[in-house]
């Protein structure tokens, strides 16, 4: 994934002229030295060329996408290792990784009605908030799927779009939710979906805001979302029926979007457009790069179970060396 100025990333670097700083900042967080990051980077690319069972893609990845991993992961070799397996092996095993086309009509039409996007600027701490509202109330049977592909795209070009995990702020608009949307929902493609979040990318959620929420829709989240959350991320889950005023409590106004009740210079819908574009001039990348599956043939291992076994399925090597400052 070449490097590509759009829209998108002009407002990222505008918004954020104290990147550097910020960047320095999560690795003190984490207690992880540069120093220590550049071996275990160089260990990581070492460890990927003898998985001959990933595809071919993993030998072209950016170093961002590496680093986020060690980042996100603490440093933890054993983790990336596992969740970087896991990442590709994913692909073609779930519906959240069907059709990577991002010009697919369906798909297009989501990004139309839901606006989603990681927004542009940071808060003082490094943190991202990553906002999603439904802006109409129109019905389509795959617009829940297509949510979900949005989000993990979004996820996707975050990993390679600054050299560390940022902690991250997700919040969640159902003002215009019905109940109509509830009867179209599925538990598989959400579990699918949480599974990501907390085995397979190297996110760190903060919190996850859900607000102007509808009776019937909170009931849903009761009893096919928050049971599969850890009990780290359900003490992090928030749910209200009040709308964008109680956000202010958790996250800054500077940061968010004016149409959101917040300071930030442009609109949810400027943000997700210029998104969309970054999206779009990847077209190529989406299809042919991240479509690409694991050879399972290959694997030294195969006791792997895509979703349920946490081993660490022939993670071979874990063990690192200490680079002492």
């Amino acid at each position: 994934m070449a490097a590509l100025m759009t829209e998108y990333g002009r407002m990222f670097v505008e918004e954020n002229p104290t990147n550097d700083q910020i960047n320095e900042k999560i690795l003190r967080d984490i207690n992880y030295s540069k120093k220590q990051l550049e071996s275990d980077f160089a260990h990581v690319k070492e460890w990927l060329k003898k998985q001959h069972h990933l595809p071919a893609c993993r030998l072209k990845e950016s170093d961002f996408f590496i680093t986020s991993y060690l980042s996100g992961c603490k440093g933890s070799l054993e983790t990336v290792k596992r969740k970087l397996d896991a990442y590709y092996t994913l692909r073609g095993k779930t519906e959240v990784y069907s059709n990577r086309n991002i010009l697919d009509e369906e798909y297009r039409k989501g990004c139309d009605i839901c606006k989603t996007a990681i927004l542009p600027k940071y808060s003082e701490n490094g943190e991202c908030v990553h906002v999603s509202k439904l802006y109409s109330q129109e019905i389509y049977p795959s617009l829940a799927i297509n949510n979900i592909k949005r989000t993990i795209n979004g996820i996707e070009m975050g990993l390679r779009m600054q050299p560390y995990i940022r902690p991250c702020i997700v919040i969640i608009d159902l003002a215009n939710y019905t109940p109509s949307h509830a009867a179209l929902f599925s538990p598989a493609p959400y579990k699918d979906y949480l599974h990501l979040i907390q085995n397979v990318f190297p996110v760190r959620l903060r919190k996850i805001i859900v607000i102007n929420i509808p009776t019937f829709m909170e009931i849903i989240i009761n009893t096919f979302i928050k049971p599969f959350l850890t009990k780290k991320l359900r003490e992090r889950f928030i749910v209200s029926s009040e709308g964008w005023e109680i956000v202010s409590k958790y996250v800054d106004k500077s940061l968010l979007p004016k149409d959101c009740g917040g300071d930030l210079r442009y609109t949810l819908k400027e943000v997700n457009d210029a998104a969309n574009e970054y999206e779009i001039a990847y077209r190529d990348w989406w299809i042919n790069e991240l479509s690409e599956q694991t050879d399972e043939s290959k694997r030294i291992n195969t006791d792997y179970n895509h979703k349920e076994d946490d081993s660490y399925f022939g993670v071979q090597g874990t063990l690192k060396k200490l680079v002492i400052d």
